[in-house]
């Protein structure tokens, strides 16, 4: 005939709440051949409580044929709940535990682990309860006891620890839009010099060798992206205004060429993904140059430069009416102007959340916002990891509303209301933003700053914001 289980709760209620409830937690103290408990943590994120803590086995004392329940219990003013029990089981109580359809004392225990004394065990616990209000300032209890022929012997009964979990916000997320293209683009400027008159890259010449590997840089990062495909290149070659104009737009033109040939024989891009294009006289970087310079004569040159004469009249006025300021400007000015800009649109895969669990550690900026947001919801609301997933989108989404809202409301979950102000000056004017708002004011005891934010907030229909205005 099979075993029944036994519900061991009667005798723990009964036989023990009383003494619970009246030993002070200064007393609680660690019987001998009992389990230790440390690591505790009582906690609140939004509607749910967590409470964790780690039992210690290595001084707990089970024969062979017991069992030992260790049966957490919280209680509080106005409610209680028994919380799932572990049970420990003696070597020959655990082999008939396998053999008759994993029977125990208790019921529904969440770990059912074999004493092994030969190893030291340590068991993490773990479990959420839905938020009430009784549970501020409750009492986490554990009880300790000997299960075994039919009877349930109370051994030891300790309080553990009281919940503090005072106010937490009612916070309101926004879920950024998806991306149906995640199309980005990266761009620079290279300094690329010349022999006079010449229009071949040289390699070795001068400042080349730092300015190619800037652009080797450049395409190099999404190059050897196997989630990433090139989808155009562009490059662009300005020329300075000194000589002909007909011989600067040789050169800019013959130097922009060049340039997309090294890139194509360096990198094998398809000649069709360019897009080449070419200034031969950059007069408005001469302007912008002129006009924040202290040059003496700054106001003439700027009204030579931004005269309608055609570019090879205004170059010998400039020359002839300022020869010291030329001279000046040819030194100093000149070489900046002769660059080459390049920029390169690509465009990235989509990832489902696993993947993405591992880009946002490797490369986060192939990430779209929305699924940042995504690994984000697979982290408890203000732990270190939330709270840093949150923290790389607002990097790399600096000025996005969503992101700078978002990452003040990770903070906001962890009660870091200076830290989330930065983010909530551009965080937009929605309610949720409002809201976020009013709970960082309300934390910091600014209480008619919180009132105005939060009834702008639930006069836009925000529920959070109701939430937030009880008892405020």
């Amino acid at each position: 005939m099979k075993r029944k289980a036994y519900d061991i709760m009667p005798y723990l209620f009964f036989g023990s709440l009383f003494l619970w409830l009246a030993m002070p937690l200064a007393q609680a103290q660690q019987p001998q051949g009992s389990v230790r408990v440390d690591s505790i943590q009582i906690s609140r994120a939004r509607d749910s409580v967590r409470i964790a803590f780690r039992v210690s086995l290595d001084s707990l004392e089970v024969r062979s044929n017991r069992s030992v329940v260790l049966q957490p219990f919280f209680k509080g003013e106005g409610g209680d709940r028994w919380l799932p029990a572990i049970e420990v089981m003696g070597r020959k109580r655990y082999l008939y535990y396998l053999r008759n359809d994993s029977l125990t004392y208790a019921g529904a225990p969440c770990r059912v682990v074999k004493r092994d004394k030969a190893v030291a065990q340590r068991l993490d616990y773990q479990t959420a309860l839905a938020y009430e209000p009784w549970m501020e300032g409750a009492s986490l209890y554990l009880g300790e006891d000997q299960c075994g022929c039919g009877q349930v012997i109370s051994r030891a009964q300790r309080p553990l620890a009281v919940a503090d979990i005072a106010w937490h916000p009612a916070l309101a997320y926004i879920a950024p839009q998806v991306e149906t293209v995640k199309s980005r683009r990266l761009s620079g400027q290279a300094y690329l010099d010349f022999p006079v008159n010449k229009t071949d890259i040289y390699p070795d010449y001068r400042r080349n060798p730092a300015e190619l590997a800037k652009i080797r840089a450049t395409i190099d990062s999404v190059q050897g992206d196997a989630d990433v495909r090139i989808v155009q290149m562009q490059v662009k070659g300005y020329a300075s205004p000194e000589g002909t104009y007909r011989s600067n737009a040789r050169l800019a033109q013959g130097r922009t060429e060049a340039l997309k040939a090294y890139i194509i024989g360096r990198y094998g891009l398809a000649d069709n993904l360019f897009v080449v294009a070419y200034e031969p006289e950059n007069w408005e970087g001469l302007r912008a140059y002129v006009a924040q310079s202290t040059l003496a004569d700054k106001e003439g040159i700027l009204r030579i430069i931004d005269s309608g004469e055609e570019p090879d009249a205004k170059e010998r006025r400039l020359r002839n009416a300022y020869p010291q300021a030329y001279r000046s400007l040819l030194a100093d000015c000149y070489p900046g102007l002769r660059r080459s800009d390049y920029r390169i649109d690509y465009v990235i895969r989509g990832f489902n959340v696993d993947e993405a669990k591992q880009v946002i550690r490797t490369r986060p900026q192939n990430l779209s916002l929305q699924e940042m947001f995504a690994v984000a919801q697979t982290y408890q609301p203000g732990s270190p990891e939330f709270i840093e997933v949150f923290q790389i989108a607002v990097q790399y989404y600096p000025t996005d509303p969503v992101a700078n809202l978002n990452a003040a409301n990770a903070l906001l979950e962890h009660g870091l209301a200076e830290q989330a102000l930065p983010y909530l000056t551009k965080a937009g004017d929605t309610p949720q933003a409002a809201n976020a708002r009013g709970v960082a004011m309300r934390m910091l005891d600014r209480y008619a700053e919180a009132e105005t934010h939060l009834h702008k907030a639930a006069e836009a229909g925000l529920k959070e914001a109701e939430t937030n205005l009880k008892g405020l």
